[in-house]
């Protein structure tokens, strides 16, 4: 359980920053990075799947965005 309140700390960095530097919660060594999947990639604002994923021992987390999404929601997969 403690671990998932970790993830879901790191999906709230991930939401204000998507460049944020974020040590995984699982294997404490590598650093997570995001891959936003969206529903409609026509209306990224219909929302979508966030995945984290960390670089080290590759465990991943997935968070639905359907009703509010972030403000930089798709934004590394436009080249923002």
């Amino acid at each position: 359980m403690e671990e998932r309140k970790l993830w879901l700390e790191a999906e709230k960095k991930f939401r204000y920053d998507s460049n944020s530097l974020v040590t995984c919660p699982n294997c404490k060594k590598g650093n997570l990075f995001i891959t936003d999947i969206a529903f409609n990639e026509k209306d990224i604002s219909c929302g979508g799947e966030r995945c984290i994923k960390c670089t080290n021992c590759e465990k991943f987390e997935i968070v639905l965005y359907r009703n509010s999404v972030p403000e930089n929601w798709y934004s590394k997969n436009l080249g923002l």
